[in-house]
């Protein structure tokens, strides 16, 4: 399942973020523990087909690749393995090219059926997670709150509060449930977004939104205004160690970091914190590659 969407159900509630940043962590290829590589997968019963080999791309062939020149729909063809479900799902989606580029390191990590001998009897099955080959040097930058600025802007609305005024046109107030945080940019240059690493130590959820406030010691207000959408989501379900998020938004504000990291040094983040959680449950960086 390719979640590109946020209307997009997962299957048997499997996060494609979520997966894939446990494989990336644990080093390991993807297995889908609900399609094992096993005849009980292609076939309903015994095993009909011809024989059956499961290998990874980097098994076949020194430089696998899944798109050379583009992709068309008619790049697909079915094999001897009876998957033409698979066949035709992709050959669909190939049509949408937005789609396959959301997910562009999957050129890399498709996990191939191999039935027979000869390129007759192959066919794409399902995909994996983990990249093969050498990485990128990637740079981890923290998500770090600012106890300060939280605690100048809560006293901002205590003072209006005391004073019984009113806000100024436009201004952002803190809630209670938000607090400010800082990315201080140790690279600006030939930086290009790779993932998000947030983790909640218990269940619940948190809304990151960036600002283009360049806070100055004295605190200039927040206005409506400097505040940047998309924001992005992210939140951990009862019963469940991994996380999930409004993948397509998160991924859009995470590329967008990589610009706005050429003109500044730090960047201020507004963390709303809910469903239960507090700063003290969160871990959050953004995580860079190298150019």
């Amino acid at each position: 399942m390719i979640s590109t969407f946020s209307c997009v159900k997962s299957y048997e509630d499997q996060s494609y973020s979520g997966l894939k940043r446990s494989c990336l962590r644990r080093k390991v290829l993807f297995e889908d523990p609900h399609f094992p590589a096993t005849d009980d997968s292609l076939y309903y019963k015994g095993t009909p087909g011809p024989t059956v080999r499961w290998k990874r791309p980097k098994d076949i062939c020194d430089d696998p690749r899944l798109f050379v020149d583009g992709i068309s729909s008619h790049d697909l063809h079915q094999g001897q393995v009876g998957n033409c479900w698979f066949v035709a799902a992709c050959s669909s989606l190939a049509s949408r090219e937005a789609l396959w580029q959301k997910h562009p390191r999957l050129q890399s990590t498709w996990l191939l059926v191999v039935g027979g001998s000869g390129s007759s009897g192959s066919s794409c099955s399902t995909w994996a997670m983990a990249e093969d080959g050498p990485q990128k040097q990637q740079l981890d930058m923290p998500l770090v709150l600012d106890q300060d600025l939280t605690k100048q802007m809560r006293l901002r609305v205590e003072s209006l509060k005391q004073r019984g005024e009113k806000r100024q046109d436009g201004e952002k107030l803190l809630r209670p449930a938000e607090s400010v945080y800082r990315l201080d940019f140790i690279q600006q240059q030939k930086l290009q977004f790779d993932r998000w690493d947030v983790v909640l130590d218990k269940p619940g959820k948190v809304t990151i939104t960036g600002t283009s406030q360049n806070w100055t010691p004295d605190l200039t207000n927040l206005m409506t205004r400097q505040l940047l959408d998309p924001a992005a989501i992210f939140w951990r379900k009862e019963d469940s160690v991994a996380m999930d998020w409004n993948e397509a938004d998160a991924l859009e504000f995470g590329e967008r970091l990589s610009d706005l990291a050429k003109i500044r040094k730090v960047m201020y983040f507004l963390i709303t914190f809910g469903e239960g959680v507090e700063p003290a449950n969160l871990k959050a960086s953004v995580v860079f590659n190298q150019l």
